[in-house]
């Protein structure tokens, strides 16, 4: 009702390169960038590797006010920056 799709629009399921990993080794074949025509080899996925190494402040931000909360946060990103560039 809402999205009109051409009829000549093919649609491809995949599974991103971070995510296939987690899954079963049968999926890869199925659903790997690898063999699908036209498809990017880019990591999409960048943040979710981000997000998962602040898994060690989580519990120490919750309790904060929302300013102290933000600069905790930024300085630990930015950290996290440096730490690659050196």
């Amino acid at each position: 009702e809402f999205l009109e799709l051409w009829d000549s629009l093919k649609i491809t399921g995949a599974i991103g390169k971070w995510h296939l990993a987690a899954h079963i080794p049968e999926c890869f074949t199925k659903f790997t960038l690898n063999f699908i025509k036209g498809a990017g080899q880019v990591k999409g996925k960048i943040l979710e590797t981000l997000w998962s190494s602040m898994d060690k402040i989580a519990g120490l931000v919750q309790a904060m006010s929302t300013a102290h909360h933000q600069e905790v946060l930024d300085e630990y990103m930015n950290d996290s920056n440096w730490r690659k560039i050196i």
